[in-house]
């Protein structure tokens, strides 16, 4: 299925003539509006320029498709709904083992006179929702049309396995039996409805006739003589084929020749030789301009932002982005009749919500409302389910792997709370708690009557110390245990223990033999002594008043949330893309206008002249408040002449380091040399020489850089001293002795 041009309104025209003049496809997408030829010709524009071997076909189809009436089509988007079904058990292999059924005393005549009633109420029953079906779908027919055959319709038409197609996907080569070789399938192809963006196979009954057919290649006219019972399914696609159309461009592109090859024993024709021999004539080069489709109408999507479409029982709504506030984009409600009475359900998709929310489904004949949300909130909420009274329940689902609790489902009523986790440490699995609900009147707050914990089998442990349920009897002052089946234990060991009243606890939990009652399933096991049911007790106590407080922040938390989504939905906020030029126009300016006055910054620094003082003048301080003195300028222009002859000075020290270092290993080479000369071959011996003439050419080159910082050093040392003394700062500190010629230079001296 494809989204079918959605920034357009459909005109179509639903008489047997075809329009007398298109505009083209450019002037479409500013019109918005389109009849059939318009609007095909614009799509198959889009699919040629996205690769696709695209045409616009010219016929005959129902009344329905050329007035874009849908109200008798099935809507394709309504959601399927993800039953979630557990693993199937498997049926247990049989045992031989086993003991044998009794014996059926039961009258089998009896029997299968029972089994023919059951089965004659069941065929009946059948045959009478058939025949309901069948009237349903008399009476829901569309009327005779009296023009049916000779509505002029335009649709787009994709050829798969075309000779200029390169689309993945859309070319099936296959090996000939005969040859072995890669052979391109003939060609095929599939119909889209413009107006709808649906897919249609060539055997679809919405489309009747074809006359002409026409791309950028060619304009082909449809020659084949189909029989009425298999209509369009039975036509060949093969636009090559002079037989079944009719071209009306003589010659044929590059890609629809046949014979393209050069026989070996001919040369090549030139250019104007291949013309003047086929005569080819090519379509003419279009005069439409690019098609472009702004950001402002491809996100506005419809005209007027919105569109309706009545499917079969179903209204379809569509909105474009940030057009409503609270941020809806698509609605689908589904009704009883096809006059669109009685409401079923009803779907709502969002986008750009803060709160996360993606979809609401709204389900009328069981009051029951649902909201989904995507991954991002704070509470990691996935879903939140509420039914309406008389359950008055609420069922809320996590992302558990973002939980610290691992919390996975929640189900909240006034009197119980259900929870389900899973992969906890603590192997907890479901935990229920039973309360009498808070009372709005008194203000009291709702009071824990029941605990109910279940646990997975944890392998480390013996069974017969393995919780698997935990009931806590809160109002009777129990504390009842279930441990996970032992091996070969057709049942669970028990404990129950009668809690001492809270008035005799103490910092120390009394113990009473008497108070404990429990079974061992498995006789092979020892009997607990009475140390360790105290400490079994006391472990249970602190279990149980842990769970009271968690049944306390439970309460808690559930009421914030809630009262946080009713806020929500009352008040929703939309959120926008760092990256949206359309809505962060002015954060893009800001960041614009930042990073130019950045780069102007650095090109002013750029341009400046470095300031020499600058570094030393800070050693004075304010100089505003206080003026140096003529003492202290002298120092500072010293000073600075001062570190920039001690900066050459250590480069100068560090070539002539490198410059002995290389005549000393020139000469030490020259002494090997000299010495085992005679030991060497004549390829060992030029190997040596050309090491000697590179260390030669390494110290020549040291030597010439050597002189360049000196020259370097003299150079700078008098701009620096003419610039200290045409500054205006330290000018009026100079007398005329500092017009005095240059000193020389220590490099001078070296």
């Amino acid at each position: 299925m494809l989204e079918s041009c959605p920034i357009l309104t459909l005109s179509f025209h639903s008489s047997s003539l075809q329009p007398a003049r298109l505009v083209s496809p450019d002037e479409v997408l500013k019109r918005r509006r389109a009849n059939s030829f318009e609007l095909a010709t614009l799509l198959c524009s889009f699919l040629i320029g996205n690769g696709f071997a695209a045409c616009v076909v010219s016929g005959y189809a129902t009344r329905e498709v050329v007035n874009n009436d849908q109200q008798r089509v099935v809507c394709p988007f309504v959601p399927v709904e993800d039953e979630e079904s557990g693993d199937e058990e498997q049926p247990a292999p049989p045992n031989k083992y086993q003991l044998r059924q009794p014996p059926d005393l039961r009258s089998q005549y009896l029997l299968n006179i029972e089994e023919e009633k059951v089965a004659k109420i069941q065929a009946e029953e059948a045959s009478r929702v058939a025949a309901e079906h069948e009237e349903l779908e008399r009476l829901e027919q569309p009327p005779h049309d009296p023009k049916r055959g000779h509505r002029v319709h335009a649709w787009v038409a994709i050829l798969m396995n075309a000779p200029w197609c390169y689309k993945p996907g859309y070319r099936e080569i296959a090996l000939d039996p005969n040859t072995g070789e890669r052979v391109l399938q003939p060609p095929s192809a599939f119909f889209i409805e413009p107006s709808t963006g649906f897919r249609h196979e060539v055997s679809s009954p919405d489309y009747l006739a074809i006359e002409s057919v026409w791309n950028q290649h060619n304009y082909y006219v449809n020659k084949q003589q189909v029989p009425a019972a298999h209509g369009i399914a039975a036509m060949r696609w093969d636009l090559a084929d002079g037989r079944d159309w009719e071209h009306f461009l003589p010659g044929e592109p590059y890609e629809l020749r046949e014979d393209c090859a050069v026989p070996e024993d001919q040369d090549p024709l030139t250019t104007e030789e291949e013309i003047e021999k086929e005569k080819h004539l090519d379509m003419p080069t279009s005069w439409v301009r690019s098609l472009n489709v702004s950001r402002t109408d491809y996100e506005q999507r419809f005209p007027d932002g919105a569109k309706v479409i009545y499917f079969k029982k179903t209204i379809y709504e569509r909105f474009a982005p940030y057009r409503n506030l609270i941020g809806l984009v698509r609605r689908l409600t589904t009704y009883e009749t096809l006059d669109y009475d009685g409401p079923i359900s009803r779907w709502e998709w969002y986008a750009n919500r803060d709160d996360q929310l993606n979809l609401v489904r709204i389900e009328y004949r069981t009051n029951e409302t649902e909201e989904c949300f995507d991954k991002g909130r704070s509470d990691c909420l996935r879903s939140l389910k509420h039914r309406a009274a008389p359950h008055d329940e609420y069922e809320l689902r996590f992302f558990y792997q973002y939980r610290f609790d691992a919390l996975r489902t929640l189900v909240y009523h006034s009197t119980y709370i259900q929870e389900h986790y899973d992969r906890r440490d603590d192997l907890l699995y479901h935990r229920e708690f039973r309360n009498i609900p808070k009372d709005y009147i008194t203000k009291e707050p709702s009071k824990l009557t029941h605990i109910t914990e279940k646990f997975h089998q944890n392998p480390a442990k013996v069974p017969v110390k393995d919780i698997a349920m935990r009931n806590c009897f809160i109002q009777d002052n129990k504390i009842a245990l279930q441990f996970h089946y032992g091996e070969d234990c057709i049942t669970a060991s028990t404990r129950e223990f009668i809690k001492p009243p809270k008035s005799e606890m103490g910092e120390e939990v009394p113990y009473d033999p008497a108070c404990t009652s429990g079974y061992v399933s498995n006789p092979w096991d020892p009997q607990p002594t009475q140390l360790d049911l105290f400490l079994l007790l006391k472990e249970q106590l602190k279990a149980e008043e842990l769970s009271s407080h968690a049944f306390r922040r439970r309460v808690v938390e559930i009421d914030t949330m809630l009262s946080e989504r009713r806020k929500q939905t009352d008040s929703p906020r939309l959120t926008s893309s760092l990256f949206d030029p359309l809505r962060n126009e002015e954060a893009r300016q800001l960041r614009l206008a930042k990073y130019e006055a950045i780069k102007a910054r650095e090109e002013q620094i750029k341009q400046q002249q470095a300031d020499f003082l600058a570094p030393y003048l800070l050693r004075l301080g304010d100089t505003k408040k206080k003026p140096p003195t003529r003492v202290q300028v002298m120092r500072l222009y010293r000073d600075c002449t001062t570190d920039l002859r001690s900066f050459y000075q250590r480069l100068e020290e560090e070539l002539r380091n490198r410059c002995d270092d290389l005549i000393t290993e020139e000469q030490s080479l020259k002494r090997f040399l000299s010495r085992f000369q005679q030991h060497f071959e004549d390829a060992e011996y030029e190997k040596f020489i050309a090491e000697g003439e590179t260390l030669e050419r390494d110290k020549h080159i040291l030597q010439m850089r050597l002189e360049n910082i000196q020259d370097e050093y003299r150079r700078k040392a008098e701009h620096l001293r003419h610039a200290l003394r045409e500054d205006e700062r330290l000018r009026p500190y100079f007398a005329a002795e500092l017009e005095a010629p240059c000193e020389k230079s220590d490099c001078e001296g070296d």
